[in-house]
């Protein structure tokens, strides 16, 4: 089946090193990635939200078509692998596989996209505080002047209260907020089960948050019901709250659709939630 073909989207894309090899040796390799990568969106006309590049793997936020993203990939990855073989004297493909790359549905799954993006240093123990990581979009994001932004990057920030000055502490708050959670993923260890598992807890999270509002309603159950809407599978919600499989999660769903079916009301109530 064809990907979807979409207009306009933001996009998260990851892609990791063939067989967990590195992709970035050495400062020139990060720079090299970094002068492809404002290529391959000025060719395609790709915008850049955020990035982070980590030794054996990347992740970009990335807005435009699926047609847009596709040439921005094919010809980043390929330009890439091409370099890092004449390097190091490699043949074959520098990447895992095709990389993956999925709509985010939401500002409120953008937002946690791109402070999940500028954490990556953090969660794989290369740095205690984002801002001191040199390969990632977190520093400017959280610091810079309005002349150093991309028009893309002061689009993201206006996802924050105040001017930019003030939507600039708030996104840094944002971030520090998740700073210390510890995060563990069960069962297959590809780029989109950490995403679907990391989504689902963003919105868990959120819910549970907002339980007083949502009672009797279980924020567990509602959780699924939205993260069915944006495509995870039962299985990966399922592993997110500690279950083998995703016969709790099919069951959650199927709940709440009842609930839904005969309380019509009830989806005002979730729309104003702004989760999607």
């Amino acid at each position: 089946m064809g990907r979807i073909q979409l207009d306009q989207a933001n996009w998260h894309v990851t892609a990791r090193g063939a067989r967990r090899l590195l992709l970035f040796h050495d400062d020139a390799d990060y720079k090299v990635f970094y002068a492809m990568l404002g290529e391959s969106c000025l060719h395609s006309e790709m915008s850049l939200i955020a990035d982070c590049l980590m030794s054996n793997h990347f992740h970009l936020s990335l807005d435009g078509s699926t047609r847009q993203l596709t040439s921005c990939m094919q010809r980043l990855n390929r330009a890439y692998s091409g370099y890092h073989n004449h390097r190091y004297g490699l043949t074959g493909h520098a990447f895992e596989q095709r990389y993956y790359g999925e709509p985010i549905p939401s500002d409120f799954i953008l937002k946690r996209v791109v402070r999940y993006i500028h954490l990556n240093p953090v969660r794989g123990g290369k740095t205690s505080s984002p801002e001191n990581y040199p390969w990632s979009s977190y520093r400017r994001m959280a610091f810079a002047s309005q002349a150093s932004l991309s028009p893309r990057e002061q689009e993201f920030l206006k996802l924050f209260p105040g001017d930019l000055s003030q939507a600039q502490e708030s996104y840094r708050l944002f971030t520090e907020v998740d700073l210390a959670r510890r995060v563990t993923f069960s069962g297959g260890h590809t780029p989109a089960w950490e995403i679907w598992q990391e989504q689902f807890r963003w919105m868990l999270e959120h819910l549970q948050e907002q339980s007083d509002f949502l009672s009797p309603l279980e924020p567990e159950v509602l959780a699924v019901y939205f993260g069915t809407r944006v495509g995870i599978p039962p299985r990966a919600m399922g592993k997110a709250m500690g279950h083998p499989d995703g016969r709790i999660a099919s069951e959650m769903k199927r709940r709440v659709l009842r609930r839904l079916e005969n309380d019509p009301s009830l989806q005002q109530k979730l729309d104003s939630l702004q989760i999607l």
